[in-house]
């Protein structure tokens, strides 16, 4: 059962500076975790949400998943806003970002909404692509999602390591 992104809300319609149209969507993860039990539900005070820009018409000449799609309903949730993904962060090679105080600093890591089926083998391959259209190249052995290491210290655990 793959994880889902569902989007909660959305800003209006804004312009960058080559004039394309882009809104600024937030999308929270409704994420599964093996359970002695089967897959269970993370509680959704768990859950993680993150905002990206989806593009009218992005640089691929289409539309962004999200961009059009209506904001989830709790009252009608056929109404829209579901996608197969998930909200996954993982190292990159370094970039700077302003701070606060006016100064730069250096990150290592990214964080994205990634579109696909998140049981899927080929899905590291979907967020390698996902980060590089988003200008962030995924550095090999580098740092996945917490709940790859979670797993590795129960793995090490359960064999006594």
């Amino acid at each position: 059962m793959s994880n889902i992104v569902i989007k909660t809300a959305q800003s209006e319609i804004k312009q960058d500076k080559n004039g394309r149209n882009y809104k600024t969507v937030t999308f929270g993860e409704v994420k599964f975790i093996d359970t002695p039990f089967g897959k269970q539900l993370i509680p959704a005070t768990q859950s993680r949400t993150t905002k990206i820009n989806c593009y009218d018409n992005n640089y691929l000449g289409k539309q962004d998943p999200g961009y059009a799609d209506p904001i989830f309903n709790n009252s009608n949730p056929t109404n829209g806003g579901w996608f197969m993904g998930g909200i996954e962060t993982r190292e990159v090679s370094g970039y700077d970002i302003p701070t606060a105080d006016g100064g730069v600093r250096t990150v290592s890591t990214y964080t994205t909404v990634v579109f696909g089926d998140t049981d899927s083998p080929a899905f590291e391959s979907t967020v390698k692509s996902a980060f590089s259209s988003k200008g962030h190249n995924v550095v090999e052995n580098g740092i996945t999602d917490s709940s790859v290491a979670s797993h590795l210290a129960a793995l090490q655990a359960s064999i006594g390591a």
